[in-house]
């Protein structure tokens, strides 16, 4: 698809589609690896621009699943981020999530019913 992602002056991720997606299947395939958190943000608004263009369904390819390495609470006071991840995807309206090597299989959990995750094992994939 044609989609245009840059930056405003102040460093703000900018997010404009360039074609109707109206009633159609939008696959997005974005890692959320180094920059994590530019990366992410980028993912989110995307998927707030398809859902707000009022694509049909929405799924996410993510190769790379930024905070998997968080996925429980190893002391007191410390975020579970790989969940959190996961809700801000589900808010946003993503309809399903395909990982390639999680961290650990736990995260397809963080997802609600409504979000199918298909984790895919790296080693396998583009192999016939």
């Amino acid at each position: 698809g044609n989609i245009t992602v840059g930056r405003f002056a102040d460093g703000e991720v900018k997010v404009q589609v360039n074609e109707n997606v109206r009633g159609k299947d939008v696959y997005i395939f974005q890692p959320t690896c180094p920059p994590v958190n530019e990366n992410l943000m980028e993912l989110l608004l995307m998927v707030s621009t398809m859902r707000r263009a009022s694509a049909k369904r929405i799924t996410v390819i993510i190769p790379y699943y930024g905070y998997a390495r968080q996925d429980r609470k190893m002391t007191a006071r410390v975020p579970i981020s790989a969940a959190d991840v996961a809700r801000l995807l589900e808010s946003m309206g993503v309809d399903r999530v395909v990982a390639i090597d999680l961290h650990c299989g736990q995260i397809q959990g963080f997802f609600g019913p409504r979000v199918p995750v298909d984790n895919l094992d790296g080693g396998h994939v583009g192999v016939e």
